[in-house]
């Protein structure tokens, strides 16, 4: 779950971005491109467990959005849920109104963040098996209300 940390810190601080078509599983917000640099930047944060990771941004607005999936050691998804938010506040993220995911095969652990100047929206779904679906929005305080509209449609419309 640490790893979910260094992809948090990695989205708060990129802001690089090249044209190309996003994945069809998400409704990347218009005007938003493909930010290969980014999505390396968090591959490398997180290290071996990346399994996959897609990157886009506005970074005129200051918009940047992160999917990122990542394999680690089995693990419940309540203790999952609870490492993660651990490791977040160490990073010194804080997060706000958090949805914890039941006990299960698989779950859901949505929260809100803010560190420094950035706000953001965490999704990420955990399976016991060590899976690890994410996707992460940050905004700057550019233009804070058209990111997290933008935001709103890239984490409602994935599937």
């Amino acid at each position: 779950m640490a790893q979910l940390r260094l992809i948090v810190l990695a989205l708060a601080s990129c802001a690089a971005s090249e044209a190309a078509p996003a994945p069809d599983a998400i409704a990347v917000p218009k005007g938003w491109v493909a930010d290969p640099a980014l999505a390396k930047a968090a591959s490398g944060a997180a290290g071996p467990a990346v399994t996959h990771s897609d990157a886009w941004s506005d970074p005129a607005r200051g918009c940047y959005a992160l999917a990122i999936d990542l394999h680690g050691g089995a693990v419940a998804i309540d203790v999952a849920a609870e490492q993660l938010l651990a490791a977040l506040g160490e990073a010194g993220v804080k997060p706000h109104d958090v949805a914890k995911p039941a006990p299960g095969e698989r779950g859901m652990l949505v929260l809100g963040f803010d560190r420094g100047g950035y706000r953001g929206k965490l999704r990420a779904e955990l399976v016991n098996t060590g899976d690890v679906h994410a996707l992460a929005c940050v905004w700057n305080q550019r233009e804070p209300k058209v990111c997290e509209a933008g935001c709103a449609t890239l984490l409602g419309g994935a599937k």
